[in-house]
């Protein structure tokens, strides 16, 4: 799928990083209208943080992220990974990793 955005060609590859999906456990920080930011423990059990740009509308739903109302909220974030290419004008590409909410569970009320 090619797309013309600001003179930038955007192809997006539809395959997952690991093939499937991950799971992590962090505490909801903020949604600053492009991005939902949670913070975990990484694999080196040191704090860090995450962006996801995705939600999907069920979960939304369920979780209405946009508000402030689950900020420092403990949740089981699922979510998937997909590698989008955009191709400059000039040739060159420069790949994102592209993180996606396909389920969440809240751990506390």
């Amino acid at each position: 799928m090619f797309t013309m955005f600001l003179g930038i060609y955007t192809v997006q590859a539809q395959k997952d990083i690991d093939k499937g999906t991950e799971t992590i456990k962090g505490f909801f920080d903020n949604f600053d209208e492009e991005n939902f930011t949670f913070t975990y423990l990484n694999g080196h059990n040191k704090e860090d943080t995450i962006s996801f740009p995705r939600i999907t509308p069920e979960m939304l739903k369920k979780y209405n992220l946009s508000n402030n109302k689950y900020v420092g909220k403990t949740f089981n974030i699922i979510f998937n990974s997909e590698i989008e290419i955009e191709i400059e004008e000039d040739g060159d590409e420069q790949e994102y990793i592209i993180r996606t909410i396909i389920g969440l569970e809240l751990l506390e009320q």
